[in-house]
Parts: C-alpha cells; structure tokens; sequence
C-alpha cells in the first residue's frame, strides 16, 4: 500500500509493520533472529509487525538489525544551511508594508473663491 499521508496513525503502524515483515521474510530472518540482533524481545518484534504502537526506538533498533537504517535519510532528509545564511548569523525580518498609495496632490479651495 502507499502511504500518502492522510492514512491514520493506525494505518501506517500497520503498513510499516508489513514492510518490515516482509523484509525480515526476504532477508530469511525469524522473528527470534531478528529480536536477538536487534536487542529487544520476540513480543517485540511481533508487535511492530502487527502494527501496534511501540518505541521509536524499537524500530531504529530493527531497522538497524536488518541493515536499514541509512534509509532514513530519505525519510527525513538533512536540511543544508546556504552559506549567506551562515554570513548574516540568521535571516532578516522582512516587515510587511502598506500599498503604496499614488502621489495625487488635490488643490484645495475655501469655497469663495472664483
């Protein structure tokens, strides 16, 4: 399934619970094998490829034992600072300005005159 962003949480927790289920399965790994490289228990394993809600930290660990882990750079990518960034120490404030009015001048009369 592809993840397009206005899934629930629950549904994600599932999707990515099958998508390491299935690697584990590609990759010829038990869920026993798995657990013991990644240092947690098999309930463990179990629950993240049940899509239930664990530990971010639990899918690093798995991630990491099934040699997966650089794929979160694309995940979340690293954000490059411009080097003018780094001249100015940080980026101005641009104020919000007025429309700018025409330059009319209007001649201007008591009312007496002719």
């Amino acid at each position: 399934m592809k993840i397009y962003g206005i899934e629930s949480n629950e549904i994600i927790l599932r999707e990515i619970g099958i998508r390491i289920r299935d690697t584990r399965i590609a990759i010829a790994l038990t869920q026993k094998e798995l657990a013991e490289r990644a240092g947690i228990s098999q309930r463990t394993v179990e629950r993240v490829e049940n899509g239930e809600n664990v530990k971010v930290e639990n899918i690093i660990n798995i991630l990491r034992a099934m040699q997966l882990l650089q794929n979160l750079d694309n995940l979340i990518p690293e954000q490059v600072i411009r080097p003018t960034e780094l001249l100015d120490g940080s980026k101005k404030r641009v104020r919000a300005t007025s429309k700018k009015r025409p330059n009319v001048t209007i001649e201007w009369k008591w009312g007496d005159e002719e």
